[in-house]
């Protein structure tokens, strides 16, 4: 399944909560940034996604903004270094972003929603 086809299930409903790990989200946050014509508009998009995918899983408390946000803003950022390149490029370049435990290395403002933060944390690519 394309980053597209993913995206577009997830959107349907079609998508089984066991089904959707984290690298998928990171797929479908890549789908969003190059769908979008600003980041934040990326980000209203992948928020309104969850939150109807965590509510029809039954699990609708565990949606986060300020996680949701901080994930965002490292796939922006990496986009803005490989602007041309494909999610599964970018995942193989900065393998870091597929450890949910990046976010708890973060500055503890990282992860707030807001929208002009110019400090965020940039993924540093591998070698």
């Amino acid at each position: 399944m394309t980053d597209v086809e993913l995206t577009r299930a997830l959107e349907r409903g079609e998508v089984p909560n066991e089904g959707f790990r984290h690298a998928d989200h990171l797929r479908v946050a890549w789908v969003y940034l190059h769908e979008s014509a600003t980041v934040d508009q990326a980000l209203a998009r992948m928020a309104a996604t969850l939150r109807r995918f965590a509510a029809s899983v039954g699990r609708a408390g565990k949606y986060s903004d300020a996680i949701t946000a901080f994930w965002m803003y490292q796939m922006a950022a990496v986009r803005a270094t490989m602007p041309d390149a494909d999610c599964a490029s970018v995942l193989r370049a900065y393998p870091q972003l597929l450890d949910k435990a990046l976010i708890d290395a973060a500055p503890p403002d990282s992860s707030d929603s807001s929208r002009d933060a110019p400090d965020r944390p940039v993924p540093r690519r591998s070698a």
